[in-house]
Formats: C-alpha cells, sequence, structure tokens
C-alpha cells in the first residue's frame, strides 16, 4: 500500500511542477511579450491552454496536500511546510479568478491581457518566493 501512495505522490508532484512551470512560463511570454502575440486570437488560444495547466495544477495540488495531511500533518499553519501550502493555495485562487476574467473578457485590447497576465505571473512569482522564503 505505501508503495502505490509514493508512486501516486511521485506521479502527482510532477504533473504539478510541469503544468505550473508551463503555465508560469505563458504567462511570463504574454506578460513580456511583444504586442504582436498579444492578438485576441492567439491571446485566447494560450488562455485555454494556460486554464488546462492551471486546471492540472490545482487537481494534483488537491491530491499533494491531501496525501501530506494523511501522513499526520493536521495544522498547515504549524510548520513552514504547512504556512507555504496555504500561500500556494491563496495564490492558485487568485490566478483562478484573474485567469476566468480573462477568458470571459470579450475586449480585444492588448494592454488589458498584458495587464491580466501580468498579474497571474506576479502574483505566481511572489508566491515562489514566499515559498522558498519559508522552507529553507
Amino acid at each position: 500500500m505505501m508503495e502505490v501512495g509514493s508512486w501516486l505522490w511521485k506521479l502527482s508532484f510532477m504533473f504539478h511542477v510541469i503544468s505550473n512551470a508551463a503555465f508560469f512560463g505563458i504567462s511570463f511570454v504574454f506578460t513580456f511579450g511583444d504586442e504582436e502575440i498579444l492578438k485576441e486570437k492567439i491571446v485566447k488560444r494560450y488562455l485555454k491552454l494556460a486554464f488546462t495547466f492551471v486546471l492540472i495544477t490545482g487537481a494534483t495540488g488537491i491530491l499533494l496536500l491531501s496525501i501530506l495531511t494523511m501522513s499526520g500533518m493536521d495544522d498547515l499553519t504549524a510548520n513552514p511546510v504547512g504556512q507555504s501550502a496555504l500561500v500556494m493555495i491563496l495564490g492558485y485562487l487568485i490566478v483562478l479568478f484573474i485567469i476566468s476574467l480573462a477568458l470571459i473578457y470579450k475586449g480585444g485590447e492588448a494592454g488589458t491581457y498584458k495587464k491580466l497576465f501580468g498579474i497571474m505571473f506576479f502574483s505566481y512569482l511572489f508566491v515562489y518566493v514566499i515559498r522558498v522564503y519559508l522552507t529553507t
């Protein structure tokens, strides 16, 4: 039984990290990219892809957190790993809200998309800076 949990943890963690990195990369490109790539047709395509990565990140994050709490980590505020998990949840909620706004936005203005991607990028960057600070 422990081997199944170990493999489940490893696979979930791999998918979590890959989807996080892919989303972070997409948000970086659209935050600092040229105005040419911010056309509505291109942005909408990548928003759907980024939303898929955000959903994979959330699903695997929930699975990882449930496995983490099964081993006796009941109070997430008691140690730095739990605190960083809470910060990640907060950052994820911010990104989920902003990407949902970006998906329903119909204006097509490049500046607005750039600002929305910027909020998502800097939210994730801030979360990972806090996570590194708490866990080292």
